[in-house]
């Protein structure tokens, strides 16, 4: 995108370099013309081409002009998106500590120990056993005990079930449809 909008810009100054040089070399000639004696309605096609390309310049000048404060429309746009963005970022962060502080203190209630929050934060980020044990460097069959643990203690009976149980407060009922 930002390539063809480099590109862009030659190309309208080719053209307008042509223009101008059109516009320049038919002022010339009406100079020189009317400066040798000769009568206006002889250089009617040095006339022509004068006025057309003095119009093309203006048409030219006059969309430059347009282009130019869309562009600055649009980077003020473009700040004001970056500024937002970086807001939200700030939010989300904020937000996931808070989230984080509510799970430790759910954590806390349980009485688990890290390495059972580690499998819990784990399962709760979709990762199988094998991957939580590879993370841990411990064997699969250590974090399926932890997560057999982890169960008792919430009084869960299933992964599934621990994960409703911490984002079932978040999400909205589903709609009830009529049949």
């Amino acid at each position: 995108m930002i390539d063809t909008l480099e590109r862009v810009p030659s190309r309208q100054t080719v053209f307008a370099v042509f223009v101008l040089i059109v516009f320049g070399t038919s002022a010339a000639e009406i100079i020189a013309e009317f400066a040798d004696g000769e009568a206006l309605g002889s250089m009617a096609d040095d006339l022509s081409r004068f006025v057309l390309s003095a119009v093309v310049l203006g048409v030219f000048v006059f969309e430059y002009r347009v282009q130019q404060r869309a562009l600055r429309e649009l980077g003020g746009q473009l700040n004001k998106a970056r500024g937002q963005l970086a807001r939200l970022d700030t939010r989300s962060q904020e937000l996931a500590s808070q989230y984080r502080a509510v799970m430790q203190k759910q954590f806390d209630a349980w009485n688990l120990t890290a390495s059972e929050q580690d499998v819990v934060i784990g399962m709760l980020k979709g990762l199988s056993f094998r991957e939580i044990a590879q993370l841990r460097e411990t064997r699969e069959k250590t974090v399926r005990q932890q997560a057999s643990a982890v169960y008792r203690k919430a009084g869960v009976a299933s992964r599934n079930e621990l994960a409703a149980w911490f984002f079932e407060d978040m999400l909205e009922p589903p709609p009830v449809r009529e049949g």
